[in-house]
């Protein structure tokens, strides 16, 4: 069919009904998408009933609104007046633009404050079933006995903690002479002998662990603190020794330690009654750290980790 005949429509022409057809289909694209850009109701145009304020089309929330502005004014909502609502709401647009503007530099990536407030909320939000539940009376109990050595009271001691060895004014016993010493000392020591006279008898001296002002503090000390003070040798002996107790010698690398103890109150254990208290915050405390580590371990999973050299497992 000659290309003349193309505009003579009493003449079918495959041709002409191609264009016809694709000119229409294209006419419909484009006034679909005229429509759908311009029309009422899509959400360039119209604020969502849930909401106060669309920026760059993230909504202010209607009921975020209503608490600032009553926390703002410390007063019902409906006591608020027209200005100072008006206010509230420009000052929640203007954050919000200053947030967008955050992340679109990636604030996050950099600035210390914005990253920890991030993992926080993060973790607060991967926390939030776990804050919400509240354990059984039985979970509780359970979770006491599993755990009953943590729930005691505090143990208190008074000890002094003598060393002889390198470091004395005058001849200090070294060797043989020092290890005879020290047993000397703690003989008499548990003899009756006073400590004074037996730190000048056989040259000891105070270690300097337990000073206040100057002073070697012979006041009650908490058992944790003793434990923060002494080497974990040390320490796992004054614990175990009883109140007006001299330890053996206590080899260690600036001189061999005799431990005394003036008074030792031992830990007492709490029943559920006593720690109820301390095993919910203790439950709570577990739970999360459990979903924490969980979600971590998630993130790890899917994540795309390099490490350096130095570092690599």
């Amino acid at each position: 069919m000659a290309d003349n005949d193309f505009f003579d429509f009493s003449q079918p022409h495959v041709r002409r009904s191609m264009v016809l057809l694709a000119s229409g289909a294209l006419c419909g694209l484009l006034l679909a998408g005229y429509g759908l850009f311009t029309a009422k109701g899509t959400r360039s145009r119209t604020v969502p009933p849930e909401a106060v304020a669309l920026v760059n089309q993230r909504p202010v929330l209607r009921s975020d609104f209503m608490t600032q502005a009553q926390t703002q004014y410390a007063t019902s909502f409906e006591q608020i007046s027209a200005v100072q609502r008006r206010k509230t709401l420009n000052d929640m647009v203007d954050e919000e633009l200053m947030m967008q503007r955050g992340l679109e530099i990636d604030l996050p990536s950099y600035d210390p404050d914005v990253r920890a407030a991030l993992v926080a909320g993060v973790e607060l939000e991967v926390g939030a079933d776990v804050l919400a539940q509240q354990p059984t009376e039985a979970e509780l109990r359970r979770y006491y006995t599993e755990h009953q050595d943590q729930y005691s009271s505090e143990g208190v001691l008074r000890l002094r903690d003598l060393i002889v060895g390198p470091g004395l004014a005058g001849a200090a016993p070294q060797g043989a002479a020092h290890a005879a010493a020290a047993a000397a000392a703690v003989t008499a020591l548990r003899a009756g002998m006073a400590l004074e006279t037996a730190m000048s008898r056989f040259g000891l001296r105070d270690s300097g662990r337990f000073m206040d002002a100057g002073h070697v503090d012979t006041g009650e000390i908490f058992d944790f603190a003793v434990k923060a003070k002494l080497e974990e040798r040390l320490y796992q002996q004054a614990r175990a020794l009883k109140s007006g107790a001299v330890s053996e010698p206590i080899v260690m690398g600036d001189g061999t330690h005799i431990l005394v103890i003036i008074e030792h109150r031992f830990p007492v254990a709490q029943s559920y009654e006593q720690a109820a208290n301390k095993v919910w915050t203790d439950f709570k405390n577990a739970a999360q750290a459990k979903v924490r580590a969980a979600n971590l371990q998630y993130l790890r999973g899917r994540a795309d980790i390099l490490l350096a050299p130095e570092y690599a497992p």
